[in-house]
């Protein structure tokens, strides 16, 4: 851009685009949450971000710059943070953003806690919907918390920003009427519950998908899963954690065969129960020239891994027979009528909570922090 007005006269105009777009696609229906979406400077919360190959994009080099404003403004996930050459943090995608504040139902007035700072970029669509006022978001690490209020300023907007836990929350605003969490969750953290007006309810990525969690009594709360997946990072309770685990070697044993394919590995809904079932893994896949996946590797915290190769046969080592374990999973997802996030709901009973298929006495998965 020749000129900062220019740049800020593009900027608005690819936002209205962006938000066209999210209306067109059946993910953006409030009025106020398209206005905040046209009005909040998204280019000002992400000034760069990381590619695949790991190179900076930047409003600042003149190399990257025209590249860097048009993707801010593309309906897609980008990496903004970095540790030791893992991702630890992101400006998620606009619709799936557009798909959380809509879930949220809130009102005018309403009080939210965000987990997870990020950019500041949905907090700052937040306080424009809500007010600063009534926005409280929270992030670990000073690194992200910093530059995030700073970005929120740059955009006119000026929630509280606080650097901790989010898993502890922030009593000192409490109670919220809603507590929206923008990182991946093993279990909901009870401090969150207890931080909830009466009518408040806690909207959080468990596993690969939402759920909307409404606390019914001092320690027991109930939820159920939105259709669709949402993928994030992990919730950090450190400055350095978060980082996936370090792949083992792989097996040197014979392949067997194998009912589970590598294509429905890939599908969402099978995935969602293998996120509540089996927490932690990393996947890598081989993918052929239309991008379906051929094979696949597989690994847990604990050192077990499974190697899928393209001929259908599979090899695992490790303290857990880890592809039994996803093949015994599929027999249920299969026997179940391939279920999608939306049959499953959550229970929480003190320090229980466990994930059910359908109804709460029907089968189901404890969670394990």
């Amino acid at each position: 851009m020749s000129t900062e007005t220019d740049l800020e006269r593009e900027a608005a105009r690819l936002r209205a685009k962006l938000a066209q777009s999210l209306v067109d696609a059946g993910a953006l229906a409030d009025p106020a949450w398209r206005a905040a979406f046209e009005n909040v400077p998204r280019h000002k919360c992400v000034p760069y971000f990381y590619d695949h190959a790991g190179r900076r994009i930047a409003a600042d080099d003149p190399e990257t710059c025209d590249q860097w404003l048009s993707t801010v403004h593309e309906n897609r996930q980008l990496v903004t943070h970095r540790t030791d050459g893992s991702a630890t943090s992101s400006s998620s995608m606009p619709s799936l953003m557009a798909t959380m504040l809509e879930a949220l139902q809130v009102t005018d007035g309403m009080r939210v806690l965000e987990v997870g700072a990020g950019t500041g970029y949905n907090a700052a669509l937040l306080a424009h919907r809500l007010g600063a006022e009534n926005v409280v978001t929270i992030d670990v690490s000073p690194d992200i918390t910093g530059p995030a209020r700073e970005r929120l300023a740059a955009t006119g907007q000026r929630p509280l920003v606080v650097t901790g836990d989010g898993a502890f929350g922030w009593p000192d605003r409490a109670p919220y009427d809603r507590i929206v969490v923008t990182c991946r969750l093993r279990a909901v953290p009870t401090d969150l519950l207890r931080q909830l007006s009466e009518d408040g309810f806690v909207l959080a990525p468990l596993g690969n998908a939402l759920a909307r969690i409404r606390r019914t009594g001092d320690h027991t709360a109930e939820g159920a899963f939105l259709p669709g997946g949402a993928f994030f990072m992990p919730l950090r309770h450190g400055a350095d954690d978060g980082k996936p685990a370090r792949r083992p070697a792989l097996p040197e044993t014979v392949g067997r065969a194998t009912r589970l394919p590598a294509a429905a590995i890939a599908g969402n809904d099978f995935r969602f129960l293998v996120s509540i079932a089996v927490p932690g893994l990393t996947w890598q896949y081989d993918l052929d020239g239309e991008r379906r996946p051929t094979g696949t590797r597989v690994w847990a915290p604990d050192g077990s891994i499974a190697d899928l190769k393209a001929d259908g046969t599979v090899t695992e080592t490790g303290p857990r027979g880890l592809w039994s374990l996803l093949e015994g999973l599929y027999d249920t997802f299969l026997g179940a009528d391939t279920p999608g996030p939306e049959r499953y709901g959550v229970t929480i009973n003190g320090d229980a909570q466990r994930v059910w298929l359908d109804s709460p006495g029907g089968e189901g998965w404890l969670l394990t922090r």
